[in-house]
């Protein structure tokens, strides 16, 4: 398989698989250093996939079909208002790829073109260099995503490092659904949040303020709430909100369970985690004979905040030459 953006020339496309003792099983392509596939054991029967895949590279190289399932976002992840911000008194303008915003760095970004990979028994790293300028960011950024395996975790670790200041804030970018493929919506999953907190947003899904408190909310997530009792009229395009999560280093960030007994935990020492619930997935054809249909699947995003870099109150996103970034990302599942 081969492929090409305007950042890059054709390029093979490899697909790695990696297979615990337990059973759990994931599949990762280089384009996108993505995470395509995930398995777990079923009693008795076959393997059952747990995120949205697509059947092609071609419906992989195809925006609409596919809205990043599972792929390493960068270098910024979600959006920065009016494409631009402000960095040691310089402003910079990058590649607009949302209306006058900017989504997950631009388009095509890190999700959608090929890293170099090398393998282990148990891990796959993609590497690339993303060229000072690359949709508009300052520095040289050599980045790296290490996927590694075990009985009942997928442990992610991105790094980056720069020769010149920019901003990064990198994240996998996968859609959930705990059901399998035989499950239309994501209805009969409990989330449990650790947040106290949820940055508002305006009508481009943009921060509007510092966060706010849940309480009494339709954002209190907090102790498992059932997707169902929420989507719809109080909240008709369900979650596409970032919360703000208690504590600092690797924690938890969110659980999800479903009534087959199917957990996932996320966990990350990142500030921030974006929940969203795929109301806006386009109903196309995928890989598991399912369509993805709105409110199919759900992310969750571990993150520095949401155009963090225009908006004061938020924890700085800036890579300097001589710092390393690092975000610690782990999904953890359990089957009964």
């Amino acid at each position: 398989m081969t492929a090409g953006s305007r950042l890059q020339e054709p390029t093979e496309v490899h697909r790695h698989r990696l297979v615990a003792a337990s059973g759990l099983a994931i599949e990762l392509l280089d384009l996108g250093a993505t995470l395509a596939r995930v398995e777990v054991p079923s009693d008795g029967g076959d393997p059952v996939p747990m995120i949205l895949d697509l059947d092609s590279l071609a419906a992989r190289e195809d925006p609409v079909r596919n809205p990043y399932f599972g792929a390493s976002v960068g270098r910024y992840a979600n959006r920065l208002r009016g494409a631009q911000f402000p960095l040691d008194g310089v402003t910079y303008a990058v590649h607009a790829n949302e209306g006058d915003n900017q989504l997950h760095g631009g388009s095509p970004s890190f999700s959608h073109v090929v890293w170099d990979a090398a393998t282990a028994p148990d891990s796959v790293t993609f590497s690339r260099t993303s060229p000072d300028g690359e949709n508009g960011f300052p520095g040289t950024l050599e980045t790296s995503a290490t996927y590694r395996l075990t009985d009942h975790a997928i442990h992610i670790t991105y790094e980056a490092t720069t020769d010149a200041p920019t901003v990064v804030s990198m994240t996998n970018h996968a859609y959930w659904n705990l059901g399998g493929p035989g499950e239309a919506d994501i209805g009969a999953h409990a989330v449990d949040l650790d947040s106290d907190t949820v940055v508002p947003i305006d009508d481009q899904t943009l921060p509007s303020g510092p966060p706010e408190s849940v309480e009494g909310t339709p954002f209190d997530l907090r102790g498992g709430v059932t997707l169902s009792d929420r989507l719809g009229f109080s909240l008709p395009n369900g979650f596409d909100h970032c919360f703000m999560v208690r504590g600092e280093g690797l924690r938890r960030h969110a659980r999800v369970t479903h009534p087959s007994g199917r957990r996932l935990e996320v966990w990350s020492d990142h500030p921030a985690v974006q929940f969203y619930t795929g109301a806006f997935l386009s109903g196309g054809a995928g890989a598991d004979d399912r369509h993805h249909d709105p409110f199919a699947a759900f992310c969750l995003e571990p993150q520095r905040v949401p155009d963090a870099p225009n908006q004061p109150w938020a924890p700085s996103a800036v890579l300097r030459p001589g710092e390393r970034y690092v975000h610690e990302l782990e999904f953890r599942l359990h089957w009964d």
